[in-house]
């Protein structure tokens, strides 16, 4: 038998949260769009991720193991149905 790596992608939800102030609800919305923006470019750790629900997986590559080394065998390989952007591009 040949081995195998197969290296898997997902989405998982992650939350944060940030206190803004306003005078309106509509200037709290557009606020609050602006601060998930910031959020959303951030590379600090969220508050909270959720394990619970994985979706939107793609098989990222699958490469064969050799005896010198891994050989690529196929990328961005589709394996469910529960995609939230769309199938990928490839």
């Amino acid at each position: 038998m040949t081995e195998y790596v197969v290296k898997i992608a997902f989405w998982l939800r992650a939350f944060d949260s940030v206190t803004i102030e306003a005078a309106s609800d509509a200037e709290a919305i557009e606020k609050a769009k602006v601060a998930a923006t910031a959020a959303m470019e951030s590379t600090a750790f969220p508050e909270h991720i959720d394990t619970d629900e994985r979706r939107g997986g793609v098989i990222a590559y699958i490469d064969r193991i050799a005896p010198d080394g891994h050989e690529p065998v196929i990328e961005d390989v589709e394996f469910d149905d529960d995609r939230i952007h769309g199938p990928p591009v490839g």
